[in-house]
């Protein structure tokens, strides 16, 4: 069953959770804010109401996220990793399809084929692959939309609780600024403050933690930018990692500074992973699609910020995306 919107959905999801035991909460690979605090805050309000959790998710949590009240008890998924037998319920959060879990999709299918699945989620691309969906592309972030299921079942908000889904607003709006912004995300923004929610930690560890080696390395992918029509781009190698010492975590940064550059439609960044494949992340202003153009090499998102992976070298990937999204670009201008 696919449900649109939290009123329509509270009812059949309660009575879904209501009969069970153990639940494993799950969300994408490369966990972004809202990841975490979506499965932290659904986490703690399922124990709330008695139920054993387990919280897990494909790659490790991300620095800015580390220090979020419970963040501590998000496993990272290792290889052949023995699941509990006692879970009885999975619920996936703020992941468009399965493939999105990577590994654990890749060596758990069995296990989780055999227990019942709810998705909730906002991405527009999500592909419905519960027994019960809560999907709804409208939605600022899924932790919105975990925040008005809790509403509806009339779950005590801690201050723990409400730090973490305030987390998940905050990351997904890049501080209220895109275009998902809308009353509904600020009005729940405003209660979760009024329920103690910790806005200067949230501040503090997303916007005023970079690291000087990700300084470094956004230093060298700015020398690298190049331009073409209405479209911006720069990749980051491991070569440019390597000289730098950035981690795997960092070109964030990257990606917010190009999105920044305001007499741009669209832009995008190029990762190269250790694998050889290289990950994009693009950004665009309405009405350019990208999650469109995502889409296209397997990945997903919102028409304004979406990713994907191509399985091609760096020198390859570039010329490929940068056609397609040109002419995306081009064709929300018609």
């Amino acid at each position: 069953m696919m449900y649109t919107t939290v009123a329509d959905a509270a009812a059949p999801l309660r009575q879904i959770i209501a009969g069970k035991h153990h639940i494993l909460v799950i969300s994408h690979v490369n966990p972004d804010g809202d990841a975490i605090g979506s499965v932290v805050g659904l986490g703690l309000a399922l124990e709330q109401q008695g139920h054993q959790t387990t919280w897990l998710v494909p790659t490790p949590v991300p620095p800015f996220a580390t220090r979020m009240p419970g963040a501590e008890r998000v496993q990272s998924y290792s290889q052949d990793q023995r699941l509990p037998a006692t879970v009885d319920l999975v619920i996936l959060v703020d992941t468009g399809d399965v493939q999105r879990i990577t590994s654990i999709w890749e060596e758990q299918q069995t296990y989780l084929r055999a227990r019942p699945l709810i998705v909730i989620d906002h991405h527009v691309t999500n592909s419905g692959e519960g027994l019960c969906n809560l999907v709804d592309p409208l939605s600022s972030s899924t932790c919105e939309l975990i925040y008005g299921l809790l509403r509806a079942w009339d779950v005590e908000f801690t201050p723990e609780l409400a730090t973490a889904l305030l987390f998940g607003i905050t990351t997904d709006t890049q501080s209220f600024r895109t275009s998902n912004t809308t009353p509904s995300a600020l009005r729940a923004a405003a209660d979760l403050l009024e329920q103690y929610a910790d806005r200067e930690a949230i501040v503090r560890d997303v916007y005023h933690n970079t690291p000087f080696t990700y300084g470094k390395l956004l230093a060298l992918a700015l020398a690298e930018m190049q331009r073409a029509g209405d479209v911006v781009w720069t990749h980051v190698s491991q070569e440019m990692q390597r000289i730098t010492g950035a981690d795997d975590e960092a070109g964030s940064e990257v990606t917010d500074y190009l999105a920044g550059l305001g007499e741009f439609k669209a832009s995008a960044l190029f990762k190269e992973r250790r694998d050889g494949t290289v990950k994009v992340s693009f950004r665009s202003n309405p009405p350019v699609d990208v999650a469109s153009v995502a889409q296209q090499w397997g990945g997903g998102g919102h028409r304004q910020a979406a990713g994907c992976t191509i399985m091609q070298p760096l020198s390859d990937a570039e010329p490929l995306v940068i056609a397609a999204l040109l002419q995306a670009v081009e064709g929300a201008q018609r």
